[in-house]
């Protein structure tokens, strides 16, 4: 049966996995192989293979070996697994704003929203998959690299996958590699440590930018002719009780002059003042008609 070179657009490669104590069979494998093309161009697609379906073992040394030793397809430059770029931090760019190297050069104002974009753009570090770049040399040495898996495959060529490489070079399986892949899943510890402190750094500059900015607008009114309040700094108990103090005689030397500002003011003023008449009235009316009695009763001598 004729093996299939291409699928998809991928060189299909079979590799010959060697048996184990669990599995004493012999098993294939098959490798996909095709020049890299990713939607943003770098210097190194142009001399770059992308591999898909990679063993469960495969290690740089695997990679290395397979196309410089056993397809005798040339040098590789380098092997990239999960080739995800990991964003730098720009702390410096977002801080610290490019500046001309001429010194009458204004200095750009960094604004909150700037920091944002920044911090925004802290991403924490990521673990590897089983993924593979392999930049070559040479433009050259990929496509010779390529031709000779599809060569390899079309002749049936049998590739026990490891064959040849030293067992000192290569990690250990078992117990041993699911330990090393558990340790892998995590990003490493001074990584992830630059990570958060870059992401608190910037956190506090947009904290402290979003402070200033704030502080700037309380005082100004907007558009309409109003005046944003904000919340400001938390007071003690002494230094509250003051303010309300200062505060409740201020609100009285502003109410001095304005009792009868109101309407409903002046008519309970007016309801007060004629009460105040009426009760006069019947007092002395009381006290003249005492007088009127006490004549009637009294006479001189």
């Amino acid at each position: 049966m004729k093996a299939t070179v291409e699928v998809a657009g991928y060189t299909t490669l079979p590799l010959q996995l060697p048996p184990t104590s669990i599995c004493p069979t012999p098993a294939t494998h098959y490798l996909y192989i095709r020049p890299h093309e990713p939607r943003i161009p770098d210097p190194d697609s142009t001399r770059s293979l992308f591999i898909v379906n990679a063993p469960i073992d495969t290690t740089e040394v695997h990679l290395r070996h397979l196309f410089s030793t056993q397809l005798s397809a040339g040098r590789v430059e380098r092997v990239t697994f999960e080739d995800i770029p990991v964003k730098k931090s720009g702390i410096a760019s977002a801080t610290e704003p490019n500046l001309s190297h001429r010194p009458n050069k204004k200095r750009k104002r960094v604004t909150a929203d700037d920091l944002q974009g920044t911090l925004d753009s802290i991403n924490p570090p990521q673990p590897g998959t089983a993924r593979s770049k392999n930049p070559a040399p040479t433009p050259s040495s990929m496509e010779s690299s390529l031709k000779a898996a599809a060569k390899a495959a079309r002749k049936g060529t049998t590739l026990l996958w490891g064959e040849g490489i030293p067992a000192d070079r290569v990690p250990a399986l078992g117990v041993q590699r699911y330990l090393s892949h558990e340790r892998r899943r995590y990003p490493e510890r001074g990584a992830l440590l630059r990570t958060v402190n870059d992401f608190m750094t910037v956190f506090e500059q947009v904290s402290e930018a979003r402070k200033k900015e704030e502080a700037k607008k309380a005082g100004e009114p907007d558009e309409d002719g109003f005046v944003t309040v904000t919340h400001g700094p938390k007071l003690n108990s002494v230094a509250r009780e003051e303010e309300m103090r200062e505060l409740v005689e201020r609100r009285k030397k502003k109410e001095e002059g304005l009792e009868d500002f109101y309407r409903f003011q002046s008519r309970e003023k007016r309801k007060e003042r004629q009460q105040m008449l009426l009760r006069r009235f019947d007092e002395d009316k009381r006290k003249l008609q005492d007088i009127r009695m006490r004549r009637g009763k009294i006479r001189p001598e």
